[in-house]
């Protein structure tokens, strides 16, 4: 055997392992890539609303310190989005004790028609360390990304946000002297005759098989919506949205949408009829939001407001 052979018996079994080596790092570089380019491919309103619940997420009682820097947040999101942002500041007396609240509102003053307000609360339980993520940061997140959305696309769209302080029960359980604060607030103190619709989002991304919304008996004015939302929601492969002609819920949730209704204005509450199993738990945290959920709620809103005929 001459030596020429001795080297390529040496250099095959190499070559071999040098081969092997390179497919097993391509095939790794490929699953990276494909990572990679997916977080590059996100739709970025989808990046937003996730890098933004991430920020909220915290406890954030209301009059704590946490609650003021997540209420600062929300105030330079809706600036960028070039929002006219007013703040609602009052105290209110509950079980002998005065709190502070401070209700955020942004608006688009090129509109020329009465508003679409979307409500959402911005605080949370007095349960030490719950996050609040599904209630309601996610909905604060949807919100502003679908103002950001509307107002590119429309510039005169008559959008208005409304950040709720003090939806939460304050000292103790759910009660009507304890509850919806800055929204009671709100419908005394606002001239809600500029308002054409209400929609307040809360619980929004939880199991998207068992926390379903539906229209709810007691609120018939907003079949009409529900209907039309079930009916965009029919290009998704999950239904996140029931037609009333298939389920309406007999439930009476008490919510921000409640002294709306009270002053006899549109509202509807946008919440599953089912809660979370995380609901009021510190299991209500980011790592448990299902972000399918999430994303079909924003893109059916997003369409639902740009088909939404306006007065």
């Amino acid at each position: 055997m001459n030596n020429i052979n001795i080297i390529s018996l040496i250099l095959i079994p190499i070559n071999m392992l040098l081969i092997t080596y390179y497919y097993m790092n391509s095939e790794d570089n490929d699953d990276k890539d494909d990572k990679t380019s997916s977080n590059l491919n996100q739709d970025p309103s989808i990046t937003f609303i996730k890098d933004f619940t991430k920020e909220i997420s915290v406890y954030r009682p209301v009059g704590s310190k946490e609650l003021d820097i997540v209420r600062d947040k929300i105030v330079i999101e809706m600036t960028k989005i070039g929002l006219h942002v007013e703040i609602q500041s009052f105290k209110r007396k509950i079980n002998d004790k005065e709190y502070s609240f401070s209700n955020l509102i942004g608006k688009n003053i090129n509109a020329n028609k009465k508003f679409i307000l979307l409500g959402v609360h911005i605080d949370s339980p007095q349960i030490e360390g719950c996050e609040s993520t599904i209630d309601a940061a996610t909905g604060v997140s949807v919100a502003l990304e679908l103002a950001r959305q509307i107002i590119k696309r429309h510039p005169n769209y008559p959008i208005m946000l409304f950040f709720i302080d003090g939806e939460e029960a304050i000292d103790g359980k759910w009660a009507s002297h304890n509850t919806l604060s800055g929204s009671r607030y709100f419908v005394d103190n606002y001239d809600i005759d500029s308002i054409d619709r209400v929609y307040i989002f809360d619980l929004i991304g939880a199991d998207i098989v068992k926390n379903k919304i539906a229209a709810f008996m007691n609120n018939q004015n907003s079949f009409y919506d529900i209907s039309r939302l079930a009916n965009i929601n029919k290009k998704y492969d999950t239904q996140i949205f029931i037609n009333p002609s298939e389920y309406v819920s007999n439930k009476s949730i008490q919510d921000d949408h409640v002294p709306f209704l009270e002053k006899n204005k549109r509202a509807l509450n946008l919440i599953p009829f089912k809660f979370p199993d995380t609901h009021h738990t510190l299991d209500d945290n980011y790592d448990n939001v299902n972000w399918k959920y999430v994303e079909i709620f924003y893109k059916v809103f997003l369409e639902f407001l740009e088909n939404k005929k306006l007065k």
